[in-house]
């Protein structure tokens, strides 16, 4: 049995050796064209690919908060980061170009950048606006309240690595308009109730002083005083029969509460300056009639004083401007005392 496993090995090696002699004459065969003498030792190209992906490089890689040591094959930028998986949005930025090859050492960077859009309101405040009605006396007001409008902005953060590098306004849009505040004032001066002669009526104008109780006794005219005063009247404001109404019961009040007996003592302690000899119109026979006959108000309120508005506006300081001012007809002022 011993002799028998001898013979066997015997075999074997013999085997092996007549291998190993075929395969070195098979790789030192000459090649075509080449000096007999030279010995080539060319490996397949599927050993060159094998070898070329088992080289390893030293990187470092900068991102999203870390910074690290790869060992990663030798390649492109782009075929390390996907060996690496870090992948790229369109907007990330890194500062070599992904065609590049890597090289040992080397310091890759990659920023990530993103981007919100988000929307902002803001108040848009009303304007104040003062308007005129002749809705409200003089003095008086209404205010009618404003509201604030609405504009939207669309924005847009940029952001790198989180930290925001800038703001754009993208859009901007009126969402509501605002609404004026509005302070009505009256310029109403009065209300005419009649503007022409009646003997039934018993006032012509409102106005916002009016005394509710407010009346002047009858007094009887001579004839005399009753011509005179259809002059003066016609003198001071014949043209209007309200306005001529207005001056002749400032003329009552002045007989009434000042106690002059005679109109010509009237014109000259009140200082009318109208003419007396120019006639007489029928708003001012109408006018006398109504106030002194009839024992009618042109106003519920006292009156003794009366002036343009050119005189008051442009005489600063003027006596009339201390009295107590009651209405405005045309462009006469009248006012009572205080």
């Amino acid at each position: 049995m011993k002799t028998l496993h001898i013979k066997n090995t015997l075999t074997k090696l013999s085997f092996l050796i007549v291998i190993f002699i075929m395969a070195v004459l098979l790789n030192t065969a000459p090649v075509k064209g080449a000096n007999s003498q030279a010995v080539h030792y060319e490996q397949p190209d599927i050993n060159k690919q094998l070898i070329s992906t088992t080289i390893h490089t030293s990187i470092i890689v900068s991102v999203d908060g870390t910074q690290r040591i790869y060992s990663v094959p030798i390649g492109n930028v782009s075929d390390v980061l996907k060996y690496l998986q870090i992948t790229l949005s369109s907007d990330d930025v890194i500062n070599a170009k992904l065609t590049d090859e890597v090289y040992p050492g080397q310091h890759l960077i990659i920023d990530r950048v993103t981007f919100s859009i988000y929307p902002e309101h803001k108040e848009i405040p009303y304007e104040t606006v003062i308007q005129e009605t002749d809705k409200l006396f003089v003095g008086e007001e209404k205010i009618l309240p404003g509201k604030k409008g609405s504009k939207e902005y669309i924005y847009e953060n940029k952001y790198i690595n989180g930290e925001l590098i800038s703001r754009k306004c993208l859009k901007k849009e009126v969402l509501t308009y605002p609404t004026d505040r509005i302070i009505l004032k009256g310029n109403k001066n009065i209300t005419i109730v009649n503007d022409t002669y009646s003997p039934t009526s018993s006032i012509l104008i409102k106005t916002k002083k009016d005394t509710k109780d407010f009346h002047l006794n009858k007094i009887k005219l001579s004839e005399k005083d009753r011509d005179l005063l259809e002059r003066i009247v016609t003198g001071e404001f014949g043209g209007s029969y309200i306005g001529a109404c207005l001056i002749a019961q400032s003329i009552k009040c002045a007989i009434v509460y000042d106690g002059y007996t005679s109109i010509e003592d009237v014109i000259r302690g009140m200082g009318y300056v109208g003419r007396t000899d120019i006639g007489k119109s029928q708003n001012a026979i109408n006018a006398v009639k109504f106030i002194f006959d009839d024992n009618g108000l042109a106003v519920k309120h006292r009156l003794f004083y009366m002036c343009t508005e050119d005189y008051y506006n442009n005489k600063p300081n003027n006596f009339h401007s201390t009295q107590n001012f009651i209405l405005q007809y045309k462009n006469v002022l009248f006012f009572d005392r205080w």
